[in-house]
C-alpha cells in the first residue's frame, strides 16, 4: 500500500486521536465516500456508501475491489425488481469507466421523477481512487439553478 493512502488511512481508520473526530464526520455525510487504494482494494468506506451499494454494516469488505461491489450490488437490484429496464448494465459500465479514470469530473446520471446522481473520483498522489456519490432529490427550478452555481463556484475554489 503506497505511503499517502496508508496515512490517510490509518488517520481514517481511528488509529490517530484527530482521526476518530474525521471518521465520525466522514461517517455522518449523506454522500457516500471511499478510499480504494492504488491496486483498487477497498480501504475505507462510510455507512452511505454501504447502504448506496447494499452492503451489511457488519460485512467485512475491506479489500474488495470497485468491480466487485458495483456488480454485487446490481445484482441486488436485479433480485428485486426483475425486470427492471437492462440499459441499468450500460450504466454500471458508465460508473466504472469512471471510476478508473478518476479525473476530479462529475459523471451526472439522471434518473426518473427529475432526481439524479452525481459521481465523483479522484486520482491520490499515491494513485489510489477517492469516490464519492450523492443521489440529489427533483428540485424545482429556481432550487435546481441555485445547487449548479453552487457546484459551478466550488470547483472553480478547488
Amino acid at each position: 500500500m503506497s505511503s499517502w493512502v496508508k496515512s490517510f488511512y490509518n488517520f481514517v481508520s481511528g488509529r490517530r486521536r484527530p482521526a476518530y473526530r474525521l471518521a465520525q464526520a466522514l461517517g455522518g455525510l449523506p454522500e457516500a465516500v471511499a478510499l480504494f487504494d492504488d491496486e483498487d482494494r477497498l480501504l475505507y468506506c462510510n455507512d452511505a456508501f454501504r447502504l448506496t451499494y447494499r452492503i451489511p454494516l457488519d460485512a467485512h469488505i475491506r479489500g474488495r475491489g470497485f468491480p466487485a461491489i458495483l456488480y454485487t450490488a446490481r445484482l441486488f437490484d436485479i433480485a428485486d425488481e426483475p425486470f427492471r429496464d437492462p440499459r441499468e448494465d450500460e450504466v454500471c459500465d458508465r460508473i466504472l469507466d469512471h471510476h478508473y479514470a478518476a479525473d476530479g469530473e462529475t459523471l451526472v446520471l439522471p434518473q426518473p421523477g427529475g432526481r439524479r446522481i452525481e459521481l465523483r473520483a479522484l486520482r491520490t498522489p499515491d494513485g489510489g481512487i477517492l469516490t464519492t456519490r450523492r443521489e440529489i432529490a427533483g428540485l424545482g427550478s429556481f432550487d435546481e439553478r441555485v445547487v449548479d452555481f453552487q457546484s459551478v463556484y466550488l470547483r472553480r475554489r478547488m
